[in-house]
């Protein structure tokens, strides 16, 4: 079944289409959840061998000025040392706990508005399609980003042309017609927006509060 979906990865990133999707379209959760998480076990190494080519530099706390000594120390802690160091097999368990978790909540965004929108698809064949690129494509950005200035680059096109191939899953997957497909990722950016809008407003808050806790000392 694996050289079945690599094989239909082969085809929708070489040859992306509705009707390429379709081709390759099966009503199997089990299987992508599967794929996707083997995806993420490859992750999870490569990160590690791109900490161990490319440690990040340690942050001394005496260069951040007037930052509070408390969070100056917090800071410096994050990029030295154990702290900073990425565990590969607490790597490798967290990609296989939580890839499905992830996955099963996006493809569920994603299939709730498909159906909101009146698509009659299946989650099945949904999540299988988005697999098919979606494993392929993260690993390849891990790949890429072992690849010093090159790894920006490549990761914003593989970004957009991820965003086209989850354009054309959509409709496959969902039987929805392109300008649907199309309202369902729009709407996808904005919770997408809304949710990284809260962790901003919530790490800025909690920075402010170390702050004010330093200074009324």
């Amino acid at each position: 079944m694996i050289q079945e979906m690599i094989n239909g990865s082969v085809g929708v990133l070489s040859r992306p289409s509705v009707a390429t999707f379709e081709e390759y379209e099966k009503d199997n959760l089990g299987w992508a959840l599967i794929y996707s998480v083997l995806a993420g076990v490859i992750n999870a190494i490569i990160s590690g061998i791109q900490f161990a080519l490319f440690p990040p530099t340690p942050v001394n706390p005496q260069d951040l000025g007037d930052v509070p000594p408390e969070l100056a120390e917090l800071l410096g802690g994050m990029t030295t040392g154990a702290a900073a160091a990425p565990n590969i097999w607490a790597s490798v368990i967290g990609a296989i706990v939580f890839t499905p978790l992830i996955l099963l909540i996006a493809w569920g965004i994603t299939f709730a508005l498909g159906r909101a929108f009146g698509g009659d698809g299946k989650f099945g064949e949904l999540a299988y399609n988005m697999s098919l690129f979606g494993a392929p494509i993260t690993v390849i950005g891990s790949v890429f980003g072992l690849i010093p200035f090159l790894g920006g680059i490549a990761a914003f096109a593989l970004f957009i042309y991820n965003l086209y191939l989850t354009y054309l899953a959509i409709q496959a997957g969902m039987n929805l017609p392109g300008n649907k497909a199309l309202y369902v990722i729009l709407i996808q950016f904005a919770i997408g927006i809304a949710i990284g809008l809260c962790f901003f407003l919530f790490f800025a808050l909690m920075i402010a509060a170390l702050i004010g806790a330093a200074g009324g000392v």
